[in-house]
């Protein structure tokens, strides 16, 4: 019998092993795949959403999968709204963990505003440095120093790649995506991740069918913060959710 797929995708300055530890868990059953945005120099001016959108498609035919359970993190939740709107048919189901509503009037719409017109009042690095502290997800409640975390792999981005990828965020209509999508999905947030849960006041009106969960003493990544308990959710979610639910659900409507 073949695997199902997994496909991961990390954050906005992440990297392919945002997941590292679930998809070590995972692989026994499971075909897991991640992979990094961002790899080409040439390719830097050109980034966009339909090009991200495209590079995840890119990932499927390469991999031989026509269908496959998707699981992001944070800024990857955009990508994956964006790909299951435009190709539902290879999308099984969708794990959001951080996830967010972009174009919603909250704090994070306004604090995203703030950080793309600083872009043209500061140097690189206390960009970036204002950037960590504005979109810093987690409260005090937390010990990690998240705005350090941010800035550390923000610096590892070519600067004008963050700024785009800033501008697909600000930009993404959230609504449209995820009007009338019937994908199951999974959607994990962190108690502490305040920042972003306050663009979902609209989420159970757009989507009825989403499974919310927040995971308690965790922040913006969940996944990591509450490891077996998110890790238990995703888990029975998948097995409820396999590839082929949709043809299950027709024949089970005969």
């Amino acid at each position: 019998m073949n695997k199902e797929t997994i496909i991961f995708l990390h954050g906005i300055v992440g990297n392919k092993n945002a997941f590292k530890k679930e998809m070590e868990q995972l692989e026994a059953h499971y075909h897991c795949i991640s992979y990094n945005y961002y790899y080409l120099e040439d390719e830097l001016a050109d980034l966009s959403l339909e090009a991200l959108v495209e590079q995840l498609y890119t990932v499927f035919i390469q991999n031989k999968v026509k269908k496959a359970h998707l699981c992001a993190l944070s800024f990857g939740s955009v990508v994956v709204k964006a790909f299951a709107r435009k190709y539902p048919e290879m999308v099984a189901t969708m794990t959001l963990v951080g996830g967010y509503l972009c174009s919603v009037p909250s704090q994070w719409n306004y604090h995203m505003k703030k950080v793309l017109e600083d872009n043209r009042k500061y140097d690189t690095s206390n960009w970036v440095r204002r950037c960590a502290k504005l979109l810093n997800p987690n409260s005090e409640h937390l010990p990690e120093d998240s705005e350090m975390i941010f800035e550390k792999f923000a610096l590892q981005v070519h600067p004008e790649v963050l700024v785009k990828a800033f501008q697909i965020q600000y930009q993404f209509d959230s609504k449209a995506a995820l009007s009338g999508l019937e994908t199951p999905i999974l959607w994990v947030m962190g108690e502490y991740d305040e920042l972003h849960k306050g663009t979902l006041a609209e989420l159970k009106q757009l989507v009825p069918h989403v499974e919310y969960n927040e995971l308690f003493h965790a922040g913006h990544a969940a996944h990591a913060h509450q490891h077996e308990l998110f890790m238990y959710l995703f888990h029975d979610f998948l097995k409820r959710n396999p590839v082929d639910w949709l043809e299950r659900k027709v024949q089970l409507s005969v």
